[in-house]
């Protein structure tokens, strides 16, 4: 058993410790009422019928109260043996009414609050020995019952635990479909998700794709006043990607590529959508830093790939090309692309390694 199975298993023995103290004192409010229409002795029934058993069952409760402070493993099944003692108490007070006989299938019924057959069978076995001990003991009680009310009583005993066997057994057929469907509900989900990180994520970089950078761009631009964002685009671009291909196989040139993927990666934060735009081009969208940190970011970023070594280059390094743009009023999304776009040619074509902004 659970933790959270515990605390609800505790939880309901405290309620039903709570039904059952409600109960008691009804019982005591209803026997010491019946001592004004009572023609018995009114000392007597005193004596006999309110002191003895309200006596019995408030002991019985404290026992079940301290049960309950100890936490005693399986009190579920200390509660059905309680439960049934209050009802033989209960019932031996009222002798005079031989059909009380029929308040033993109460701790068979509250035994379902638990949903487990194996506490209600002990429940109903519980009741059914009481049953017969009250009935086969008591000289007042079984001379005031009929064959045929013994055998209703049993047979409603039986009838009354079959029905809530069938209907456990039912609730857990019920709860294990519901857990099937809930299961087959979170694989879905959870494809379902998979295949949309597949449509959106780079499968080589782990960056978004392609698709994933123009929706984002276009979720930017949906906003009224988008330049108010502080929005800038950066296009880096691995210098003489073409050359590492030739000379050290496309499987270095992936090698590379995943290499200043996560150094990209690494230096991302707060708004910052890294993606992989093609094959070596990377593009990075910013929203809310000035152009200067912008600038101080890509460089920091540029000047780190610089630095790294390749076994697969034979220890040789490689080098990027940074354009910068920056969205200002008026601009499209074409405009922003293409002005950091003709930032990077520009990188590319006055010696490589370095950044570039936008002129506007």
């Amino acid at each position: 058993m659970n933790s959270k199975e515990v605390i609800n298993t505790y939880s309901l023995i405290r309620d039903i410790l709570n039904i059952l103290w409600i109960g008691v004192g009804l019982y005591i409010v209803g026997t010491s009422t019946n001592l004004i229409f009572t023609a018995y002795d009114k000392w007597s029934f005193v004596k006999e019928i309110i002191v003895p058993p309200t006596i019995q069952l408030v002991v019985v409760m404290v026992i079940l109260e301290i049960l309950y402070k100890t936490k005693l493993k399986h009190l579920e099944y200390w509660l059905m043996v309680f439960i049934t003692i209050i009802i033989d108490i209960i019932i031996m007070g009222l002798q005079t009414l031989p059909m009380a006989l029929l308040l033993l299938v109460v701790p068979v019924l509250i035994s379902l609050y638990f949903y487990k057959t194996k506490l209600l069978l002990f429940a109903f076995y519980l009741a059914l020995f009481s049953f017969l001990f009250i009935y086969i003991f008591s000289d007042t009680i079984r001379p005031a019952i009929l064959k045929s009310e013994l055998i209703f009583m049993i047979t409603m005993l039986i009838g009354v635990t079959l029905l809530l066997f069938k209907l456990i057994k039912h609730s857990y057929q019920v709860a294990n479909k519901l857990i099937e469907a809930e299961k087959e509900k979170q694989e879905l989900f959870t494809k379902t998700i998979q295949m949309e990180s597949l449509t959106r994520i780079d499968p080589v970089t782990d960056l978004y794709n392609h698709r994933s950078f123009h929706e984002h761009l276009e979720s930017i631009f949906s906003f009224d006043s988008p330049e108010k964002l502080n929005v800038h685009l950066a296009i880096l671009d691995i210098d003489n990607f073409k050359s590492i291909n030739d000379t050290y196989g496309h499987r270095a040139g992936d090698y590379v590529i995943i290499e200043v993927a996560k150094l990209i990666e690494s230096q991302m934060e707060g708004d910052d959508f890294p993606s992989r735009y093609g094959g070596e081009e990377f593009a990075i969208i910013t929203i809310g830093p000035s152009t200067k940190e912008v600038i101080q970011k890509v460089e920091k970023i540029r000047e780190r790939i610089s630095n790294l070594a390749f076994d697969d280059l034979n220890g040789k390094g490689v080098t990027v090309s940074i354009g910068v743009e920056k969205l200002v009023a008026g601009m499209n999304k074409e405009e922003l692309f293409k002005g950091a776009d003709l930032a990077l040619y520009q990188a590319k074509n006055s010696g490589k390694n370095k950044t570039i902004i936008g002129e506007r």
